[in-house]
């Protein structure tokens, strides 16, 4: 179909629809009265409004840092001290990290909080 006939077939598409709208008994709906009127009570009302007050606010307070005893500080280290401990505790003694990681409600090394990194510390090296 060509362009020319899509528009031949959108326009006769069109005249049926305003026939139709045409012939119906609903009312039509009623035009919307100048926004200069609105507008007028609004300024009226904003101009007999009393003064805003100061409003104090306070600012939230600022995130306490994780304190932790564990000799890392972000997930590159997390995953660097959780790997040299697999190899130090060997391949059976090893896999009790992730019993350690399961314990904490957590699936996977990568989903460990920073506010979780003491727990996880300890729980590895209590496995030694």
């Amino acid at each position: 179909m060509s362009l020319e006939q899509q528009i031949e077939a959108l326009n006769n598409t069109i005249q049926k629809l305003i026939t139709t709208l045409e012939q119906s008994s609903v009312a039509p709906a009623e035009k919307p009265k100048k926004a200069a009127k609105a507008a007028e009570p609004v300024v009226e009302a904003v101009a007999n409004e009393p003064e805003p007050q100061d409003v104090v606010v306070e600012a939230a307070p600022a995130p306490q840092p994780v304190v932790s005893d564990a000799p890392f500080t972000d997930a590159n280290g997390l995953v660097s001290y959780v790997m040299a401990s697999y190899k130090t505790l060997g391949p059976q003694k090893g896999l009790e990290i992730q019993g350690v990681l399961n314990g904490m409600g957590y699936a996977n090394i990568n989903d460990v909080k920073p506010e979780h990194y003491g727990q996880l510390y300890a729980g590895i090296e209590a496995l030694k």
